[in-house]
Parts: structure tokens; C-alpha cells; sequence
């Protein structure tokens, strides 16, 4: 699977569990579920091994951006409850691929 087939299959996945549309993930809004859906996004892209400015590309967001999601994962992991949630539900539905 070639990576943008890797990032629009997480995406779709993301938007489907989270049930946030696609296009709102990737938009500016800073509404807290907007925002753990795309630190989901981000965490996910990471483990496939892709890189912050790859993924920053991918989701019109800055490289630095992208560092900051990936270094402040835990602590929004740890503040949310519905974010473990659904990472671990969307890491069972992407292992089952």
C-alpha cells in the first residue's frame, strides 16, 4: 500500500469511529472532538512509520504542527477518556485489514 492509499484508509477509518466527517478533520476547527480525531490521525500516520512533514502535507498543517500533535499525544490521551476509546477501537479496525 503505497502512502497515500495508507492515509486516506486511516482517515476514512478516523472519520468513521469518530463519526466526524473527513473534511473537518483536516479543517482549522479547534473543537475539542475535532481535535482528538486529528491527534488520532496524526498518532496513527506516525506508527505506520510516515513522516511529520509527510503527514503535515497530507493534513495542511505545518511540520511544526505536527511535532507539537506527536509530542503532546499523551497528555490529550491521558486528559480524554473518549480518545483512548476510540484509538483503541480504531487500532482494532485497522488490524483487522
Amino acid at each position: 500500500m503505497c502512502k497515500t492509499e495508507i492515509f486516506a484508509d486511516i482517515l476514512d477509518t478516523v472519520s468513521k469511529e469518530t463519526e466526524i466527517p473527513k473534511e473537518r478533520i483536516l479543517s482549522e476547527s479547534k473543537d475539542a472532538e475535532v481535535v482528538d480525531a486529528r491527534y488520532i490521525l496524526v498518532k496513527l500516520l506516525t506508527d505506520t512509520g510516515m513522516y511529520p512533514s509527510q503527514i503535515a502535507s497530507k493534513i495542511n498543517k505545518t511540520r511544526r504542527a505536527v511535532n507539537y500533535i506527536i509530542s503532546n499525544f499523551s497528555n490529550r490521551e491521558t486528559a480524554g477518556k473518549m480518545l483512548r476509546i476510540y484509538l483503541d477501537n480504531i487500532k482494532k479496525r485497522l488490524g483487522n485489514r
